[in-house]
């Protein structure tokens, strides 16, 4: 999925990756993300929150009008791994066909279709391993007992996030419409909580989300950090959950509750620089210079080619008068893909650091005597 006609649209999100993230990975590999459907649209990735919207009661999946008819669709999972966001494909034995699957687990080619589609099933081309059927024969169980295969493709994904699979839980379905887990003969949410008693309301952590970012770009602030704050309870695993909170708590004037908030997304994942640039942000606006330089340190660990993060960090070792250690970043900064007003302004702050590295006054007309990158 690389080239410069690729046009990929996102049914929903996907989990973990801020779209700003996903714009530039895609941009990297030489496509573009598209923000509404229209006939330019290549390909398609099902978020996995999508599957209520995209199947309804149905088994064939339903795209949003305005997308070609034969447009290519991938899994969430899938269009991760091709933008290298994801974790690579479970490696095991794959033995049987796609046809044998759905004869063996008396599913049809639609159903197997969408199971893997949304990541349910791990497959390989047309080649599936016996995981996958155990899987496939537990979801026409609970289809046989009135699920329906929206249902029963989100109960497989929120196990998925708590280190289980629908071949090895016993689900049910409660009367108010929600699908729970027995455990310890109790009924328990899918993330292993134990219900309340007379406790019937249930609202998904995508649903939850969807909210909230709406609330968000309306400006409802309040009611966008209850959300967040509710979504937080029912994804314990979504780094972009609680940095979104972060934004919000930020915008609210609450710079302690925002970096707490950030650390909480770290803690989901060590590695989303996005937190680490956001953190710092916070750390420097309170003179905590050190602890901004680790956080963003962390960042370019973490995201060797993010320019946010080189150009703070850069920016940050410049105020502290430390050039030596600023001008190397700047290199790494301008080896990146720019736009020519960034590498402008990159270039003269380089030549700065090389002039007060050479302890004489800075002049005017330096800029004009950048040597450019062959220095």
């Amino acid at each position: 999925m690389v080239g410069d006609r690729i046009s990929l649209y996102v049914v929903g999100r996907l989990r973990g990756v801020t779209r700003a993230r996903l714009a530039d990975a895609l941009a990297r590999a030489g496509g573009r993300l598209a923000h509404r459907p229209s006939a330019r649209v290549t390909h398609v990735a099902l978020g996995h929150g999508s599957a209520a919207v995209c199947l309804g009661g149905g088994v064939a999946i339903r795209l949003p009008d305005g997308l070609p008819s034969e447009v290519a669709m991938l899994s969430e999972s899938t269009a991760k791994r091709l933008l290298g966001l994801g974790s690579p494909l479970p490696v095991y034995e794959r033995q049987l066909s796609r046809a044998d699957l759905a004869r063996a687990a008396r599913l049809d080619p639609d159903m197997v279709r969408a199971l893997e589609l949304y990541d349910v099933l791990d497959g390989e081309g047309d080649r599936f391993g016996f995981a996958d059927l155990r899987t496939a024969r537990e979801v026409r169980r609970l289809l046989d007992r009135g699920l329906t295969l929206a249902e029963t493709i989100e109960a497989a994904q929120v196990l998925s996030r708590h280190g289980r699979s629908l071949s090895d839980t016993s689900l049910a379905d409660a009367p108010w419409g929600e699908i729970l887990q027995e455990m310890a003969g109790r009924l328990a949410r899918l993330d292993g909580q134990f219900l309340l008693p007379l406790e019937e309301t249930f609202s998904s952590a995508d649903t939850l989300f969807a909210e909230a970012e709406s609330c968000e770009r309306a400006g409802d602030l309040t009611a966008a950090e209850r959300l967040y704050e509710r979504a937080i309870a029912a994804d314990r695993a979504d780094p972009v959950i609680p940095f979104n909170l972060g934004n919000v708590l930020h915008a609210l004037g609450r710079p302690q509750e925002a970096a707490s908030a950030y650390l909480r997304a770290i803690d989901r994942d060590p590695a989303f620089a996005e937190a680490w640039v956001n953190l710092a942000g916070l750390h420097e606006a309170s003179a905590k210079g050190r602890e901004a330089e680790q956080c963003l340190s962390r960042a370019v660990e973490a995201r060797p080619d993010y320019a946010d993060a080189l150009y703070s960090l850069a920016c940050l070792l410049m105020r502290q008068d430390r050039h030596p250690e600023a001008l190397p970043v700047w290199e790494r900064y301008l080896k990146l893909e720019l736009a020519a007003s960034e590498v402008e302004e990159a270039r003269r702050r380089r030549w700065l650091c090389r002039v007060e590295m050479a302890g004489r006054p800075f002049a005017a007309d330096d800029v004009e005597k950048d040597p450019g990158d062959s220095a």
